[in-house]
């Protein structure tokens, strides 16, 4: 009785390990051509199963570290958390490639995806706090700035606009927050930056416009005068152009 109760649990442990395993598939690294085992590590990935994909890959770069599929593997474990939306596990692990390997022929993506994922981090929310905003910012530059023939060029391009449309936007937020409660000493500048620096997220002819708004509250006539000459010169066809005009004479009269 007693060999049949410690077979009984002998068996229930081996479907209990059994049961553990499935679903994840394991590879045999390092005992073959380096060429022919990353696909078994590309294999998992292109079926989504990420997480075997990393541990295969993280097995791949420490086996043949020298070579230029184990150079790669850094890249590929950044774009496997990528696809599980461990986006800032993904941006280190792309920021770890390009510590390895600063001039590497695919620097440039690991740049774009860094930039990617910190803006796919950033809450869409203009009212919350957009901390991760200014380091997608500063990859995204690098794109253009150091790679004029990479192909990520332009998908960098557009996701920096959004980026910088963001903070626009934000700045602008809490602009009118400071210009709502009476703070236009405090408002003033945040208008005047996304008027300055921002101007291609939309918000330059409004920003300039409320700085128009709180001058006048202030009784700041130069300065009043010197943000409508602004708004007016760099946006002649804007409604807030026209509307800065009418404050400007009410205030004269």
């Amino acid at each position: 009785m007693k060999h049949t109760g410690l077979i009984t649990i002998f068996a229930f442990t081996a479907l209990a390990l059994m049961a553990a395993g499935c679903g994840k598939e394991m590879v045999s690294i390092g005992k073959g051509d380096p060429k022919g085992e990353i696909k078994e590590c590309l294999d998992l990935s292109a079926r989504n199963k990420h997480e075997e994909a990393i541990q295969c890959f993280e097995m791949f770069k420490a086996r043949y570290p020298q070579t230029a599929e184990g150079q790669e593997a850094e890249l590929l474990i950044g774009d496997s958390y990528f696809a599980r939306k461990e986006y800032l596990v993904a941006a280190e692990a792309y920021g770890a490639f390009l510590r390895l390997y600063p001039n590497h022929p695919k620097a440039d993506y690991a740049h774009y995806k860094i930039g990617v994922c910190y803006f796919k981090e950033s809450p869409k929310a203009i009212d919350r706090d957009q901390e991760y905003l200014g380091t997608a910012i500063d990859h995204l530059r690098s794109v253009l700035r150091r790679y004029p023939n990479s192909e990520y060029r332009e998908p960098a391009a557009r996701t920096l606009q959004a980026a910088l449309t963001r903070i626009a936007k934000r700045q602008y937020y809490i602009g009118r927050f400071y210009f709502r409660t009476g703070e236009y000493l405090a408002a003033i500048p945040r208008f005047e930056e996304v008027a300055e620096n921002y101007a291609q997220s939309g918000l330059g002819d409004k920003s300039l416009y409320q700085v128009v708004r709180a001058n006048l509250a202030l009784k700041h006539m130069d300065a009043a005068r010197e943000a409508y000459s602004q708004l007016a010169s760099r946006y002649p066809k804007s409604p807030y152009a026209k509307k800065a005009e009418h404050k400007m004479l009410s205030a004269a009269k």
